[in-house]
């Protein structure tokens, strides 16, 4: 291949390739989506608090009744 060649196809691909650049729009359209998925699917502050209280509570019932279980068998 000679220069020339080589030059007009590194040319003509950069082209392609800077063509599917997404403009400033476009980042702020997908930007957007993004943020607008992530609250809906986020969880308050009162929901996680509610959901270690009863995760800890299960768990020294659970205990409980273990320690119970290992005393009547003594």
């Amino acid at each position: 291949m000679t220069e020339k060649k080589v030059r007009d196809l590194v040319k003509s691909i950069l082209k392609s390739e800077l063509l599917d650049v997404p403009n400033k729009s476009k980042i702020e359209k997908i930007a957007k989506d993004e943020a607008d998925k992530a609250t809906k699917d986020a969880v308050s502050e009162k929901d996680v608090k509610d959901m270690i209280k009863k995760t800890m509570l299960a768990y020294h019932k659970w205990m409980w009744e273990k320690k119970g279980m290992w005393i009547n068998q003594i």
